[in-house]
């Protein structure tokens, strides 16, 4: 421990480099170790409270210093000696573990946070994620001529890794700092890294673009919505929020854009692209079927976390345009974009279910109306058939859809006298009383069917003597009216 903190005192004072360095250069290779077992003291938080604007000055000296070392030996590659490539090398690591040390000191301590955004560590970090990149490109475009420049390549990217990293903890709450990086890395350096063939430089990039948009009135957020180039970094992040490969900090930015409101404007982006615009609608169909974890909300809020109610009431009028997609797939028609319709009708019959939640969805009455309208139209066009052959069934784009039309008609009808009257006028009991058979292309077809029923006839008189009139004609036993509360 003396030891280290010895070491932390030499850095501070500016042995390493700087006016009072002991030698004109950097010995990199000795400063490479000290700075390794200076990362492991700076896990303990009352260590890094240590850190003060001095310390910050010395290691921002040092990263300056590195960078100058690094750029007159890559401008020079094809000259270099063994020696030198050695001193690149250890030069390299010595800088990831300058920024890993600036990252660990900020860790959920604002002051320290405050200090390096103070003396200008900020533009020093974000250099060099701007250098390092350069750097490896240049590497990567000479690997056939000179075969260990290659051995660069992961080292730069170990110092992006943790630059970006840093870059996120400084953003935090800090409007000021989300600007300044959003001035230094949009649009050119978010889509490269962003195309980046590291997988963690990808996550740490989506989450310097969360902390930059996650929040009501970013500027960022309108730039990204509003410009073709940046349409084309939100459909890249959509993309990587694909399963089985789903990034972690990627699947928060999408669901800040969904808790923001400017869910509409992401699912348009994705829009032509049916494969995008279904990856949307699984994100918004994790984040409604989980409880938010506390980190969660505290990284959108607690009001923020929920997703709002207009995120629904759009895609019920984007179902409302689609009902011909319905129809047809409930026929066994192939429809283009059927996959993305039918999986936003079994949304929103999970959110119709949710009465405390969203009840500007419950009580939509044009909604329903067109629910009932598209089970009409469908039982109309071919009527349910009570003998079915036995048999296994895939589960396509058909795939329950009458059943989720009937959960969503039962849903809002749940203690609601306005609509259990508005589907009786329409024609819905005597469909939904059609569909109470079992149907392996709808699974629970009837079970919904009934409770759909029982929905309808609670506290209703009038749609109870509907019932009863069509008792005889579809022979309901006395036992199945009683399920149904009708005696």
């Amino acid at each position: 421990m003396v030891d280290v903190e010895r070491h932390f005192d030499r850095i501070r004072r500016g042995v390493w480099a700087g006016p009072n360095a002991a030698k004109p250069y950097v010995e990199w290779n000795d400063l490479s170790r000290v700075l390794t077992d200076l990362l492991k003291w700076a896990r303990n938080t009352e260590c890094c409270e240590k850190f003060d604007e001095v310390m910050y000055n010395s290691l921002k000296l040092l990263l300056k210093t590195a960078n100058e070392d690094v750029q007159q030996k890559i401008d020079n590659l094809s000259t270099l000696t063994q020696r030198d490539v050695d001193i690149v090398t250890v030069t390299i690591i010595a800088t990831a573990n300058i920024v890993r040390l600036l990252r660990n000191s900020v860790v959920n301590i604002p002051r320290n946070q405050f200090l390096q955004v103070k003396t200008g560590l900020l533009d020093s970090i974000l250099d060099c994620i701007t250098f390092y990149h350069s750097v490896a490109m240049k590497c990567h475009r000479v690997k056939h001529k000179i075969p260990y420049s290659l051995t660069y390549t992961p080292l730069c990217i170990e110092v992006i890794r943790a630059a970006l990293q840093l870059t996120c903890n400084l953003c935090v709450g800090n409007h000021a700092v989300q600007g300044a990086a959003w001035a230094r890395l949009y649009p050119v350096m978010v889509a490269t890294l962003l195309d980046s063939t590291d997988k963690q430089v990808k996550n740490y990039m989506c989450a310097v673009l969360f902390h930059c948009t996650a929040w009501v009135g970013s500027r960022p957020l309108d730039e990204i919505l509003g410009s073709e180039e940046g349409k084309a970094i939100v459909r890249t992040c959509v993309g990587l929020c694909e399963q089985p490969n789903c990034l972690e900090w990627a699947q928060l930015f999408v669901e800040g854009l969904i808790c923001v409101e400017r869910f509409v404007d992401l699912f348009e982006i994705c829009e032509g692209n049916d494969h995008l615009a279904y990856t949307v609608i699984e994100v918004l169909s994790e984040k409604l079927s989980t409880t938010p974890t506390p980190s969660k909300k505290q990284l959108l809020g607690e009001l923020e976390s929920a997703v709002p109610v207009s995120t629904f009431l759009y895609l019920a009028r984007l179902l409302a345009r689609n009902r011909d997609h319905i129809i047809d797939l409930a026929l066994g028609k192939e429809v283009a974009e059927g996959g993305l319709t039918a999986r936003v009708l079994h949304l929103l019959a999970d959110v119709t279910g949710l009465f405390d939640r969203y009840t500007r969805i419950t009580n939509n009455t044009p909604f329903l109306e067109c629910v009932v309208k598209i089970l009409n139209d469908i039982n109309s066009r071919k009527p349910i058939k009570f003998d079915q052959p036995k048999g296994e069934v895939d589960p396509d784009g058909t795939f329950a859809i009458r059943k989720e039309l009937i959960r969503i008609i039962t849903n809002m009808s749940c203690k609601n006298k306005l609509h259990q009257d508005r589907v009786r006028v329409l024609g819905g009991m005597e469909t939904i009383l059609n569909h109470c058979v079992v149907d392996q292309q709808n699974p629970y077809l009837m079970q919904w069917s009934i409770v759909g029923l029982r929905m309808l006839t609670e506290d209703n008189p009038e749609n109870q003597d509907v019932i009863r009139g069509l008792q005889s004609s579809v022979g309901v036993s006395k036992d199945e009216m009683e399920k149904l509360g009708i005696r």
